[in-house]
């Protein structure tokens, strides 16, 4: 059977993480993002973790061997031969090229590559990502689209949910200045060759759902 992989641009609150998660319960497919894997490695105050979280806390990127390693090391995984959803990697061109070596060693002919880039200008993103909240337990709000049902108190646990570090101002500023700079370039080169789908990120979850349900079909 072929595999099916899929890669995924977007700014940050564009709604990447919400579409790959229902492609992969769609596919059974595992969902890559770098971010969660370090962010995995600083909950557990690993010796990676805290080599990346003062990093990570001022908005700035982690070092391309750092990121490549962790991805080499997660599609070695028993749950990624049949495919996988990469969600924010590649970053850059040093990234793409590490991408493109690894594809071509664990790829065949028949396998289907897909490429999406969520389009979200930059007043919506900061729109979306100052309402959001979270909590402790994991759960998740937006205090416009998701609000909890008691101002401030999660639904789940009871706790106080508050705003990610990196959804303040002064980083989600520089966090979309990076993205601009690290995947303009990328964007640039999958286009130009047709290799990727624009899709509006401003419709509603269901609809750039079947947009991209339709692109996979066809």
């Amino acid at each position: 059977m072929p595999k099916k992989i899929f890669i995924f641009f977007g700014p940050p609150g564009s709604g990447k993480g919400t579409q790959t998660d229902m492609l992969a319960d769609k596919f059974k497919l595992p969902v890559i993002s770098p971010g969660e894997l370090l962010r995995f490695e600083e909950d557990r105050k690993t010796k990676l973790g805290e080599k990346v979280a003062g990093i990570m806390d001022n908005g700035k990127l982690v070092s391309d061997s750092i990121i490549e390693k962790m991805i080499d090391k997660r599609l070695a995984k028993k749950d990624a031969r049949k495919g996988f959803i990469l969600d924010g990697f590649p970053r850059d061109e040093d990234q793409l090229h590490f991408l493109i070596r690894k594809l071509e060693k664990i790829t065949s002919p028949q396998d289907q590559v897909f490429t999406f880039l969520i389009h979200l200008n930059e007043a919506e993103v900061k729109k979306r990502l100052g309402g959001r909240r979270v909590c402790d337990c994991g759960a998740a709000y937006h205090l416009k689209y998701n609000p909890p049902k008691k101002r401030g108190i999660c639904d789940v646990c009871g706790k106080r949910i508050y705003i990610r570090h990196d959804d303040k101002p002064e980083i989600m500023a520089k966090r979309l200045k990076l993205y601009h700079k690290q995947t303009q370039i990328l964007t640039k080169k999958f286009g130009s060759i047709g290799l990727i789908h624009k899709i509006d990120g401003r419709k509603k979850i269901k609809e750039i759902h079947r947009d991209i349900m339709k692109i996979i079909k066809s």
